[in-house]
């Protein structure tokens, strides 16, 4: 008993030393509650997210992007029509419409809101390079095979959608360079068959908070997807235990119950090996 006992704060020491050397050495475990950079050593090329409702890419013009903030100012229930200017105030932008046919070059807040895009299949909504939607208590259907994608080009800054504050994305695929930031009061439905965490042509990523949800279309698509599922920076496919299904949903384990179960785990094995 003693050997075990000795074995487990061995173990517990271990963890907790390999945690400490993370954060002072290369690695950077990211309390993502405290600090949104998601992702901070994966590729310095993507944006810094400066706080929980824009990102902003080191090659733009801070200026440019005060000047581009445009928040959500519609009072239906249900909105059938994102680009509909009224649903939109633009006193804090020189645009005064969001134009269908490019990509967004704003920073968009919508809060308080149930969309119902109803937009054809397949004409997704772009969010230009370095600029982000943000949505906070808002619920927001693709009612087609729609989605948000970032911008085909040979730029690596990518877009990026927050779902933030007890929101809901429902869409068929996210795509093109798109990095979606899930907060740990909020959900994520990917609904497409396919490869609905699109990185054909640009990498798009889904970063999870603890206690964030994802659904796709089935729980094996989260193995085929793996590689574009993060939490707390580490990904799907590096490390299945960083999620808790049910289902075809999951749901982000909290960094520190991944790591008491890892030390349970080995914590048995050490028991066991006494044993026999």
């Amino acid at each position: 008993m003693k050997v075990v006992f000795l074995s487990l704060l061995l173990i517990t020491s271990v963890v907790q030393s390999a945690v400490i050397n993370a954060v002072k050495g290369k690695l950077v475990l990211v309390d993502l509650l405290e600090n949104p950079n998601i992702n901070p050593i994966v590729d310095i090329q993507r944006p810094i997210q400066i706080n929980d409702e824009e990102v902003v890419d080191i090659g733009e013009s801070e200026d440019k992007k005060e000047d581009s903030v445009i928040v959500w100012d519609a009072e239906e229930e249900d909105i059938y029509d994102f680009y509909d200017a009224p649903n939109w105030d633009f006193s804090e932008s020189d645009l005064k419409e969001l134009d269908r046919d490019s990509a967004i070059a704003s920073i968009l807040t919508i809060t308080d809101a149930k969309i119902l895009e109803d937009s054809p299949s397949y004409s997704n909504i772009e969010i230009g390079n370095g600029f982000s939607l943000t949505l906070k208590s808002t619920s927001f259907t693709f009612q087609n095979s729609n989605g948000f994608a970032g911008v085909d080009d040979d730029n690596d800054v990518v877009s990026t959608l927050n779902i933030f504050e007890g929101s809901s994305m429902d869409a068929m695929f996210s795509a093109i360079g798109l990095e979606i930031n899930v907060d740990s009061t909020s959900s994520l439905t990917l609904r497409g068959p396919g490869d609905s965490i699109n990185s054909q042509i640009e990498m798009s990523r889904v970063n999870l908070y603890p206690n964030a949800k994802l659904t796709l279309s089935s729980a094996k698509k989260f193995t085929e997807q793996g590689d574009s599922i993060f939490v707390n920076g580490v990904s799907f496919s590096e490390n299945p235990s960083i999620l808790e299904f049910n289902g075809a949903s999951a749901t982000a384990i909290p960094e520190g119950n991944a790591v008491l179960f890892w030390v349970i785990l080995v914590f048995f094995l050490v028991i066991k090996r006494n044993r026999s």
